[in-house]
């Protein structure tokens, strides 16, 4: 596994902004370059990440997932992504819908991909990533929803429109 260096992909930014109603104020906004979700499906089990997020201190469990470099295409990216962090490299990719997970303060716009033919490869982590993989069913994915053990909105959201509007029941 070799290890990658992080790069800042945001700005912080402050402006002025006139609003439909005519009045004029100060936002504090974060530009983002945007991101890709991935789900990749192995055996008809979704890969899941148990992820170190040093921000908050704790191990988490989220669908692989990363930020678009600037002129990358996000099919390349969710590509990309999905090869940094587990490893695996999918013949087949499809696009399934875009999401602002934080419209209120940042202009990140996320890419959902389902991934699915996959093969093994080799893993190649950011320096601040800590990551081990986790095969589960569906259904088990949806219940560590229920139980509170996926708490990541963006896996939250790939995972019930994976479940609920896409797969073939």
């Amino acid at each position: 596994m070799k290890a990658i260096n992080l790069k800042r992909k945001f700005v912080e930014r402050v402006r002025s902004v006139k609003l439909p109603n005519g009045k004029l104020v100060k936002i504090h906004e974060i530009v983002h370059n945007g991101s890709v979700v991935i789900i990749p499906i192995k055996d008809n089990k979704i890969i899941l990440e148990r992820h170190y997020r040093p921000v908050i201190g704790k191990w988490i469990y989220e669908l692989p997932a990363g930020t678009i470099e600037k002129g990358e295409a996000p099919e390349k990216c969710a590509r990309r992504e999905l090869v940094e962090e587990t490893g695996y490299v999918a013949k087949k990719i499809k696009k399934l819908f875009v999401s602002y997970p934080s419209p209120g303060y940042s202009t990140e716009l996320q890419h959902f991909f389902l991934a699915t033919n996959l093969e093994k490869s080799e893993k190649h982590l950011m320096v601040d990533e800590v990551i081990n993989l986790k095969e589960v069913t569906a259904e088990e994915a949806v219940e560590m929803i229920k139980k509170k053990k996926i708490i990541d909105g963006k896996t939250i959201q790939a995972i019930l429109f994976y479940v609920f509007l896409l797969r073939e029941k």
